[in-house]
């Protein structure tokens, strides 16, 4: 089940103590329980007097001892002696550290020529890997202009404005991102676009650079993720050129960062981002961002980065609606040559009511299948070639769903939950049901605060951005939040 560590033993035992211990633990409690409280467990000590144990999260540790810690010693007993058992946190791995970033920091440059005179970013050529669309290091960008083949950014060429099907769920981030494409650093700049994963943003913010690129060749276009941006901060800051990465990321026409959420926590990285984007903004140069949440959203991010954001137009991609949602399925269908009916373009859309790219992946299993068996694609063949897939629904999550997946899971009655009580047994769950609900239903913070007691908006915002930030920094209490966010929308697929 889980391999042995090696266990210091003050006497001789079993060679399979761990497993055995797991294996008489999980006969005791349920799977989900054993899941989120125990399965970072290991034996570190033993010896006649006591059995020392660790786990990677001091909010597990504690709900252990708290919680199960009779249950442990009773299946930790497994010679007849009674031992006095200790509970340690263990660092693994570093998750979540700057340390633990890749070094390969790599910048997709989107331009169709080079500026004389420009020079190369030392601080992607110091680890062998020149940034894409730029020469080879030790030489001049314009020197070698001739004699090196410029590498087009990374962008799919399917992500073009032309496209993108437009429906009132994705209408106004679509106008707005098409009006900067058009006239980049005038129309919406900055412009910051929100929405949950595989919805379009990445298509819309591809659109604008494959746009620009194509009115004016000469324009300096720059796409890259936030990781892409951080990472090549990292290794500027190794190997001595923040003056190279500043003179890069600052003379561009269009900066496009995806996923910019995940500056959050990130210090340094926000302090420089803070000063390139007043450079940009002051050269009236086009900035835009996405994200999966809006600006205010995004825990430890600067108020003053908060406030930037929303300088210009802050615009929301929604879930497709039933109707976008046909005709994204007929366009995809279209695309690898196969006009559906209107019965399976719409058993489709029905399946499948989040997530665009496993809509498109819904598509490609009907079409697959169709082509494989040699079969018309029919409702009846669809049925078949989705029967198996994993399909995400939008779940109508309420809130006795969340109540009550938290006080099972806590041991806490309704009345605990929304109570005035402030002790940590009852204030964590207490914020672990508020950004539940922040994250599965369309409630808003004040809705939210009614239920627990008539709290304000500012207290469920401290709540979810407490329980977000911990996310970053405590994988283990990530696994459980995700376990239980897992099981919130099992509840509803059944």
């Amino acid at each position: 089940m889980v391999d042995s560590p090696s266990v210091e033993l003050g006497l001789k035992a079993e060679p399979n103590l761990q497993e055995l211990i797991f294996t008489k633990l999980f006969a005791k409690i349920r799977r989900e329980q054993f899941e989120t409280w125990f399965k970072s467990l290991r034996i570190c000590r033993m010896d006649d007097g006591e059995m020392e144990f660790s786990v990677t999260s001091q909010f597990v540790r504690d709900w252990i001892q708290k919680n199960h810690l009779p249950t442990l010693q009773e299946v930790a007993n497994i010679d007849g002696k009674s031992r006095k058992l200790l509970l340690a946190v263990r660092n693994e791995d570093g998750w979540d550290s700057l340390a633990f970033l890749g070094a390969n920091a790599t910048v997709r440059l989107a331009e169709n020529r080079i500026v004389e005179g420009a020079e190369p970013p030392r601080f992607a050529e110091a680890r062998g890997v020149p940034p894409a669309g730029m020469p080879p290091s030790g030489r001049a960008l314009g020197q070698s202009v001739h004699e090196h083949k410029l590498r087009r950014a990374q962008l799919n060429p399917n992500y073009t404005f032309d496209k993108f099907i437009v429906g009132p769920c994705n209408r106004l981030a679509h106008a707005a991102t098409l009006a900067a494409g058009e006239n980049p650093g005038s129309a919406y700049n900055p412009l910051f676009i929100h929405g949950n994963v595989g919805l379009g943003k990445s298509h819309l913010l591809q659109a604008i650079c494959q746009n620009v690129m194509k009115q004016t060749p000469q324009a300096r276009v720059l796409y890259l993720s936030c990781e892409d941006f951080t990472n090549t901060f990292i290794n500027a800051i190794q190997n001595n050129a923040l003056d190279e990465f500043r003179n890069f990321h600052r003379r561009v026409d269009v900066l496009v960062i995806d996923d910019i959420q995940f500056l959050a926590s990130k210090d340094k990285t926000q302090d420089e981002f803070f000063h390139t984007f007043n450079a940009l903004y002051d050269a009236q140069k086009q900035i835009v961002m996405s994200s999966d949440r809006p600006p205010v959203d995004i825990p430890t991010i600067e108020e003053r980065l908060v406030s930037r954001f929303k300088w210009g137009l802050v615009a929301e991609i929604e879930a497709p609606c039933f109707d976008t949602r046909v005709a994204i399925v007929r366009r995809k269908a279209k695309g690898r040559g196969v006009d559906l009916t209107e019965e399976v373009a719409n058993y489709i859309a029905e399946r499948v009511t989040v997530n665009i790219r496993e809509l498109e992946g819904a598509v490609i299993k009907v079409v697959g299948v169709a082509a494989i068996t040699g079969r018309p694609i029919s409702l009846q063949l669809a049925e078949e070639a989705l029967r198996g897939v994993a399909v995400t629904r939008l779940a109508l999550v309420s809130v006795d769903d969340v109540m009550g997946l938290i006080t099972a899971e806590f041991a806490l009655s309704a009345r605990d939950l929304t109570g005035k009580s402030r002790t940590q047994a009852v204030s964590l769950p207490r914020q672990i049901a508020m950004f539940l609900l922040r994250e599965h239903t369309e409630m808003s913070l004040e809705d939210i605060g009614r239920i627990f007691g008539n709290r304000d908006h500012t207290t469920v915002l401290y709540a979810v951005t407490k329980i977000r930030d911990r996310t970053q920094t405590d994988r283990m209490f990530k696994d459980m939040l995700d376990g239980l966010g897992a099981r919130l929308m099992g509840r509803q697929l059944r």
